[in-house]
C-alpha cells in the first residue's frame, strides 16, 4: 500500500546539440518594429579557408537570438573559431571559444560559450538545408554562442532549436557548406585538420536587402513550452489560421485535414489517469477546435446559433443555451447538452460543452465531449482552452475574452458539481481541486508537483492505483466544496495555503530518494506520514499542553 496521499487527506481533515556552461541569463527585451527592421537589413559574412558563408537573418522570428549573434560578430568573437563538430548529411557546428587555440585540449571542444545563456525562441522555421540555428544543451534556455548550419533537411529539430538565419543562394555559401561537411573527421566528429574548418573573419553587412529572396519554408503550426502563472504549459499556434491557445496540462494537439481549423485535443496516455477511463469505457475525452466560413443566414443576434452534435445519436437535450457579449462587444453562443448513443448492448450518454463566436468572415468553435458521468473531471481543460484562446483581431493576436465572463464562469462552476446519483471514476481524471484553488492555477508549480507524485510514483504500482480508487471516493466527496469556498473567501484560501506548505515541503523528500519497489515506497511513505503526523498533530498538541501548563503555574 502506498500511503503518500493519505498525508494529504489527514491534512485536509485537520484544517542535443551543443553544450553550455554559463553563469547568467540575458534579460529579454521587447524589440521595436524599427529595431527588428534594422536587424533584418543586415547580413553576416563568415569567411573560412574552405569557403565563404553569407547568412540572412530572421529577427522577426528570433529577435533576441539575432541581436546576440550580431553583437558577438561585431566584437570579433567568432574570429579564429573552428567548426568543431561536423556530421555530413546532418550539420556543421561552431561557436566554441575553446577551439581558438590549436593546441587546446580537444576534449573541451563543444563545452565553451560566452559566459551567459539566452532564452529559446522556437519558431515555425523549418530546419532545411542551409538553415542556421542555435546549439544548446538539454535545457531550452542554454544557448549562448554556438550555432549550427544544416547540411541536409532535418525537420525533427523544428520547434526544438532556435532557427534564426539561412545561407543565401548564389553566394557560394552552399559550396562552402559542402566543403566543410566533407572534411575528414575523427570518431568524435571533430575535423582532423582544424585549419580547414576555421572561421577567419565574421563581419556584418549593413543595408542588406532581402526583397529578392524567397520566403523560407515554414511549419503551419508550432507547439512550444511557455511560462505562465508560475508554471509551464504548451502553447499551440497556427500561423495559417491565426489562432493560438494553451493546451491543457499534458494534453496533445492533433491536426486534421481541410482548409479550415480542424483540431482534436486529447490527454496523453496515462496522464491524468485518463487511461483508466479509456480502458473501462473505450472513450477518450476530447476538445475539438474548428472553424468555418461565416454564414449570416444562420446567425441570430450576430452569432451563429448552430451547435455541435454527435452523428448517429439521439436528439440532443439542451441543458443550457446562452448568447452573451464580452466587454469588447464580441458575442458568443454557449451550449451545454447531453446526447444518447445507442450501442448493441447499451445506451451511452455523452455530455457536450461548446462555445461559438465569429470574427470577420470566420466562425470558430471550441467543443468539449466526454461521458456524462466523467464530464466534470475534465471541464477544467475546456475552461483552460477557452480562457487562453487568441485570434487575429485588428491585425494583432488578441484574447477572445470569453473565459472570464460571468455567464461562462457560472456554467463552468455548475458543471464542476457532482450530480446525484453519480458513479465516481476509480481514479482521478482531472486536476487537484484544492491545490488548484489554493495556488491559483493548474499551471502552478505546487499543483504540477502533486500531479508528478501521483502520476509518476503512486500510479506506477498496483497498490498505489488501488489506493487512488479509495482515496478519490473520499477526496472528491468534499474537495469541490472546499475549493469553491476558497475562491469566495481569500482569508480561508490563505489559511489552506499555510496548511499545505509543510506537506508540500515534506513530499519534496521523495525527489531525493530512489524508489524501485513497492516495499521501498511503503517505507518512504510511512516515514513521510509519520513526519506529517508529527508536524500537524503531535507538535501542536505538545505546544498546547505546554501553554496550558504555563498558565496553570501563574
Amino acid at each position: 500500500m502506498n500511503f503518500v496521499f493519505l498525508i494529504i487527506s489527514l491534512v485536509l481533515i485537520s484544517g542535443f546539440v551543443g553544450s553550455a556552461f554559463a553563469q547568467q541569463m540575458i534579460v529579454e527585451k521587447e524589440y521595436s518594429l524599427q529595431e527588428i527592421e534594422e536587424m533584418k537589413n543586415t547580413a553576416v559574412l563568415i569567411t573560412t579557408n574552405s569557403g565563404t558563408f553569407m547568412i540572412q537573418l530572421f529577427p522577426e522570428d528570433a529577435p533576441n537570438t539575432v541581436n546576440n549573434f550580431l553583437k558577438l560578430v561585431e566584437s570579433g568573437y567568432y574570429d579564429g573559431i573552428v567548426f568543431h563538430r561536423i556530421i555530413p548529411t546532418f550539420m556543421i557546428q561552431a561557436g566554441d571559444p575553446n577551439t581558438k587555440d590549436p593546441d587546446s585540449d580537444r576534449s573541451l571542444w563543444g563545452q565553451g560559450g560566452p559566459g551567459y545563456q539566452i532564452h529559446e525562441e522556437f519558431n515555425t522555421l523549418q530546419h532545411d538545408r542551409g538553415i542556421v540555428s542555435m546549439a544548446r544543451s538539454n535545457h531550452p534556455d542554454t544557448a549562448g554562442s554556438q550555432f549550427f548550419i544544416m547540411h541536409k533537411d532535418n525537420n525533427q529539430l523544428d520547434a526544438k532549436y532556435t532557427a534564426f538565419g539561412r545561407l543565401i543562394q548564389g553566394t557560394g555559401s552552399f559550396a562552402a557548406l559542402d566543403n566543410i561537411a566533407k572534411l575528414q573527421t575523427d570518431r568524435f566528429d571533430q575535423p582532423i585538420d582544424a585549419s580547414s574548418a576555421t572561421i577567419e573573419k565574421a563581419t556584418i553587412i549593413e543595408n542588406f536587402s532581402t526583397t529578392d529572396f524567397p520566403a523560407p519554408e515554414r511549419n503551419v503550426s508550432l507547439v512550444k513550452k511557455i511560462k505562465i502563472e508560475g508554471g509551464i504549459t504548451d502553447r499551440y499556434t497556427n500561423t495559417l489560421h491565426d489562432i493560438s491557445f494553451d493546451a491543457p496540462y499534458r494534453w496533445a494537439v492533433y491536426e486534421g485535414e481541410g482548409d479550415n481549423v480542424n483540431l482534436v485535443i486529447e490527454p496523453t496516455g496515462l496522464e491524468h489517469n485518463v487511461q483508466i477511463q479509456i480502458d473501462e469505457t473505450g472513450f477518450t475525452p476530447q476538445i475539438l477546435v474548428g472553424s468555418e466560413q461565416r454564414d449570416p443566414s444562420i446567425e441570430s443576434a450576430g452569432i451563429s446559433t448552430a451547435f455541435f452534435s454527435i452523428k448517429g445519436g439521439d436528439d440532443p437535450k439542451i441543458l443550457s443555451n446562452y448568447i452573451f457579449e464580452n466587454d469588447a462587444g464580441r458575442k458568443a453562443h454557449l451550449v451545454i447538452s447531453t446526447q444518447n448513443i445507442q450501442t448493441p448492448t447499451e445506451t451511452v450518454q455523452f455530455k457536450i460543452a461548446q462555445i461559438h463566436f465569429t470574427n470577420s468572415d470566420t466562425t470558430y468553435s471550441i467543443v468539449h465531449i466526454n461521458l456524462t458521468e466523467w464530464f466534470r473531471y475534465e471541464i477544467n481543460s475546456f475552461d483552460s482552452v477557452v480562457k487562453h484562446f487568441e485570434i487575429m483581431i485588428d491585425g494583432k493576436m488578441q484574447n477572445i475574452e470569453f473565459g472570464q465572463h460571468p455567464v461562462f464562469r457560472q456554467l463552468i462552476a455548475d458543471n464542476r458539481q457532482k450530480s446525484d446519483p453519480e458513479s465516481l471514476p476509480p481514479a482521478r481524471v482531472g486536476g487537484c481541486l484544492i491545490a488548484t484553488a489554493t495556488f491559483g492555477s493548474e499551471m502552478a508549480p505546487q499543483v504540477q508537483f502533486l500531479r508528478e507524485i501521483r502520476d509518476n510514483t503512486v500510479l506506477q504500482t498496483e497498490s498505489g492505483s488501488a489506493f487512488m480508487t479509495g482515496f478519490n471516493q473520499f477526496y472528491y466527496s468534499f474537495s469541490p466544496t472546499i475549493a469553491d469556498y476558497e475562491r469566495e473567501n481569500p482569508a480561508f484560501k490563505e489559511a489552506v495555503k499555510i496548511t499545505l506548505t509543510p506537506l508540500l515541503t515534506s513530499l519534496t523528500l521523495l525527489q531525493y530518494v530512489d524508489i524501485d519497489s513497492e516495499y521501498e515506497m511503503l517505507g518512504y511513505g510511512i516515514a513521510v506520514i509519520l513526519l506529517n503526523i508529527g508536524m500537524y498533530f503531535i507538535a501542536p498538541a505538545v505546544l498546547i499542553t505546554k501553554i496550558r501548563s504555563f498558565y496553570k503555574l501563574q
